[in-house]
């Protein structure tokens, strides 16, 4: 099965194929993927692809992910994730609590540490 971040975000007119309380903002195909690595399904990245329907080919917008559900007879690979819309969700639910989206706050100092704002005693 194949498929593009347009099919988890977006309207679905546009391609959406989950409902959009479950949809994620502007997922990468690097981030699928990290996502499908740590399923330990087959996948293959392909970063030149881009959806069809895609007017505006930015470089954010373009990879395409190849995950291999079923094996040659049929059987599914993972036992909790058997369809392209069950891996869609999920993918949808893990992209938000990947290290790359979480936003923490650029103050690595630890208050006080800096000498800076400290009064200087004695000699003036």
């Amino acid at each position: 099965k194949q498929w593009y971040q347009r099919r988890v975000r977006g309207s679905i007119e546009r391609g959406r194929r989950i409902p959009k309380e479950k949809a994620v903002d502007n997922p990468t195909y690097q981030e699928i993927g990290d996502v499908v690595r740590s399923l330990g399904l087959n996948h293959e990245l392909q970063p030149t692809k881009h959806y069809c329907r895609e007017l505006d080919r930015e470089r954010w917008q373009l990879g395409r992910v190849k995950v291999q559900l079923c094996d040659g007879e049929g059987a599914p690979l993972h036992e909790t994730i058997h369809t392209k819309r069950q891996l869609m969700e999920y993918c949808a639910a893990m992209i938000p609590k990947l290290k790359t989206r979480s936003s923490k706050p650029a103050d690595n100092q630890q208050p006080g540490a800096s000498g800076k704002n400290k009064k200087k005693k004695g000699r003036k």
